[in-house]
């Protein structure tokens, strides 16, 4: 963890100044983190946020693999981390794992920003089912890079529980129910396929994440990487195909 530690400062300090000079180094010691060395930049990065940030990633990674599995010192010896750390930035496994959801939904919001209009008044039809089949594809390339988020999703559903409660009221219910109007327009001007909206959900979820959370699997089947930028493009304009075959007519 602490190479990649060292590598994010770098990264964030070229990306705020491209002519900074960085020569750091990150030691890992039982609950400290230290970071020395020389820098010349005119930016800022947060170094304390850049190491929580590396807990969360194998945080949720963890949970992608099963929340009940991972203990605090199972996650902390993935890093190469000390447990104290851990306990430092998130008070408890559940904490953490809760910040590890808000985050990756968190990113898939950034990637729908902006593309389904707020308010379906006024908008042309066509316009709205531009609007979807390009959600589509941005789901589909996210569900590629973040396929943590469907492996979450698909083991916390298997069985009650206060997470899963948690994660379906806050998060997956809005995604659910802001689809679902527009589904509804496109399906009545016969441009959407024949799908009922609630089926529609499992429908997107599955076809636009199962290859990428099943990868080894793709691979083998196909002997295609799932991760090839032009692999991913045929899928989600073949998804698009699928679940808008009235948009090529227009």
């Amino acid at each position: 963890m602490a190479d990649q530690i060292s590598d994010a400062i770098l990264d964030g300090m070229l990306k705020g100044d491209p002519q900074s000079r960085v020569a750091v180094e990150t030691m890992i010691t039982t609950g400290q983190v230290h970071v020395a060395g020389e820098v010349t930049t005119d930016t800022y990065v947060d170094i304390p946020g850049i190491i929580r940030d590396k807990i969360l990633e194998i945080g949720y990674d963890s949970s992608a693999k099963g929340f009940d599995g991972a203990s605090t010192r199972t996650i902390a010896l993935r890093v190469q981390a000390h447990q104290p750390q851990i306990n430092y930035h998130f008070e408890s496994k559940t904490a953490l794992w809760m910040a590890a959801v808000d985050h990756l939904f968190g990113l898939l919001r950034e990637a729908f920003e902006g593309v389904i209009p707020a308010t379906l008044t006024g908008v042309e039809v066509s316009a709205l089912a531009a609007a979807f089949a390009d959600g589509i594809r941005r789901f589909v390339a996210f569900a590629a890079e973040h396929p943590e988020l469907n492996q979450i999703m698909v083991h916390e559903g298997t069985a009650p529980s206060d997470r899963l409660t948690w994660m379906t009221e806050t998060h997956v219910k809005p995604f659910f129910h802001g689809i679902r109007p527009t589904w509804q327009l496109l399906r009545k001007a016969r441009i959407a396929a024949p799908i009922d909206s609630e089926i529609l959900y499992y429908v997107l979820i599955g076809a636009a994440s199962l290859p990428y959370v099943n990868a080894p699997e793709f691979r083998l089947l196909t002997g295609r990487d799932p991760a090839d930028p032009n692999w991913i493009d045929t899928h989600a304009n073949g998804l698009v195909a699928i679940l808008l075959p009235g948009l090529a007519a227009r």
